[in-house]
């Protein structure tokens, strides 16, 4: 099987399905073991969250899912020259408070064979910050979830 359009897409679809279903060992199925992830910043003047391996991105996972349900759906996606362009709903709901969190976010997806190899999201950092703030009094962006 060759990595076009229609695999690249399987790929980011599974992964949003799995943690959708809070699956996140099936999420990290669709990672490279030396994965790159980097998430915005809240402000010009904080450095972004950076995450490398599956493993710590495991971890980063857990934590959230421990705290959170989530949801999120690739709303579109466009594939060129071996990279994936996306645009993500989602949704997170603490599991505590019931407090919500929805909004869109992009991403940017390189591969390697059926896997994702490196993985850039940007959101509207600064109210994904206050969501986590609100449910756990720690900014995110500090590089715990």
């Amino acid at each position: 099987m060759s990595l076009n359009f229609a695999t690249a897409k399987a790929i980011i679809d599974e992964a949003h399905r799995a943690w959708s279903v809070g699956d996140i060992e099936g999420v990290l199925r669709t990672y490279a073991d030396d994965l790159w992830f980097q998430r915005n910043a809240v402000d010009s003047t904080s450095p972004p969250l950076v995450i490398q391996g599956k493993d710590a991105m495991g971890v980063f996972l857990r934590d959230i899912n421990a705290k959170a349900t989530g949801m999120a759906v690739v709303e579109a996606f466009q594939f060129h020259a071996g990279i994936g362009r996306s645009r993500v709903s989602y949704f997170l709901k603490d599991r505590e408070t019931g407090q919500s969190h929805s909004g869109t976010y992009r991403q940017i997806v390189m591969f390697r064979g059926m896997q994702i190899s490196r993985l850039e999201q940007f959101h509207d950092a600064a109210r994904l910050t206050a969501f986590f703030r609100l449910i756990d009094g720690v900014p995110h962006h500090e590089g715990r979830s």
